[in-house]
């Protein structure tokens, strides 16, 4: 097995990894030795299962003998869902959209809009406690207070999963819009990407 270590990083939905708001966290991880491969999702008119799949071989290229997944919002619906069929060392859901059949109820109609009817169908076939239930890798769950108090439903999705997972942290963002490079959002990352 290769010394290497990889740190995937996956934006959220209709950003792209190379977005001014992830070169910190790139920068970071490189600076510690991480190789950074930042992860390019093609959002339009697919589905997270397309885009898990999309991911899966991304991982499957550039894996090396340690490595690590950070996804946010919708990137962390993809780091969740493939986690156990990848086997990382640990993975970070930064901000987790609560894209799951639970949530579905409490999305507004302009969110289902947006999101789209074949998306939202794909989230009607999957659970996210049951996810949270079987996941096998170590994770932290990270989200903004001020996010929760604009989407509920994401302090719901991320401390649910942060209970029923068996080996999860969850870690509250003081005053955090849903915002990565938010001042608070980046103090709490590089706190906890110290310990590895």
């Amino acid at each position: 097995m290769s010394s290497r270590k990889t740190f995937f990083i996956i934006p959220g939905f209709k950003q792209k990894a190379g977005n001014k708001s992830f070169v910190w966290l790139g920068n970071l991880l490189k600076d510690r030795g991480f190789e950074v491969v930042k992860v390019s999702i093609c959002w339009e008119r697919r589905t997270m299962k397309e885009y898990v799949e999309d991911f899966i071989e991304v991982y499957k290229k550039y894996q090396s003998g340690e490595n690590y997944i950070l996804g946010f919002s919708y990137g962390a619906v993809i780091a969740l869902l493939s986690a156990n069929a990848l086997k990382p060392k640990k993975i970070y859901l930064c901000s987790l959209s609560p894209d799951f059949k639970e949530d579905v109820s409490a999305m507004t109609p302009w969110l289902k809009k947006y999101v789209g009817k074949r998306r939202i169908a794909y989230s009607l076939k999957t659970s996210g406690r049951e996810i949270a239930k079987n996941l096998r890798i170590s994770s932290v769950i990270f989200y903004g207070e001020a996010e929760a108090r604009g989407y509920p439903q994401i302090k719901v999705r991320c401390e649910e999963t942060a209970n029923l997972a068996a080996r999860s942290k969850l870690v509250v963002v003081e005053k955090s819009p849903h915002q990565i490079d938010f001042p608070t959002y980046k103090t709490a990352l590089i706190k906890e990407l110290k310990t590895i």
